[in-house]
């Protein structure tokens, strides 16, 4: 997924929210302690798909807190909005992108930073997403498709979020945390995915507003 550029500052040294928070999103706080765990998953799951590692985007602690934050950001903007995504719509769409075998679904999320665990709820915020689009731009003709991704980039500002800078220094023009050696070096580029509304979305976030701009979802 990707969150917003818009709306998302970094936690300062003196910041009483730092003390164990990698990021505040919202009202909600997204621990240190959550990411590790994630971030020990991912890399676990990694070991058995070993060229996935080199199609992640940035190192795996930013990718998996971005990712994260990417649902996080979501299932607020769901609460507010009031739109729900059903475990049958979910189970259709894996079922649609994987041929019914969740295990793609599940490596082809990996390579976002995505914990095999999570990946039904990133599909969730990608459909939210997908949903919000629709709505907001009251069709499914190009027209309205364009504007209700502009206006899900207005509503997904709304939830504001706070990167803690000890995950590297965010930059608000491209939407991404900047090279940093403390991760060690990231790894090559991974190729682009489809837009949203065609498979999955795009290394960043769930739909087109998220921190990196392209959809479900490091905003």
């Amino acid at each position: 997924m990707a969150v917003a550029a818009c709306g998302v500052v970094l936690l300062t040294a003196c910041s009483p929210m730092q003390a164990g928070a990698a990021a505040i999103v919202g009202d909600q706080r997204i621990s240190t302690a959550d990411v590790e765990d994630s971030v020990r998953e991912v890399q676990k799951a990694l070991q058995a798909v070993p060229q996935a590692q080199q199609q992640l985007p940035r190192p795996v602690p930013q990718s998996v807190l971005l990712q994260l934050v990417e649902t996080n950001r979501y299932a607020q903007l769901a609460a507010r909005e009031k739109v729900k995504v059903t475990d049958g719509e979910i189970d259709a769409f894996i079922a649609n992108q994987s041929g019914g075998n969740p295990r793609q679904i599940e490596q082809a999320l990996l390579v976002q930073g995505v914990p095999p665990s999570q990946s039904r709820d990133y599909v969730r915020a990608f459909l939210t997403g997908q949903k919000l689009i629709v709505e907001l731009g009251g069709g499914t003709d190009d027209a309205s498709l364009q504007r209700g991704q502009q206006a899900l980039v207005q509503k997904i500002q709304q939830v504001p979020v706070t990167f803690n800078p000890r995950y590297g220094q965010w930059d608000q023009q491209q939407g991404t945390f900047l090279a940093t050696e403390r991760f060690g070096k990231a790894p090559q580029q991974a190729p682009q995915q489809a837009p949203p509304g065609q498979g999955m979305p795009e290394q960043g976030g769930p739909q087109q507003g998220g921190p990196e701009g392209q959809l479900p979802q490091d905003g």
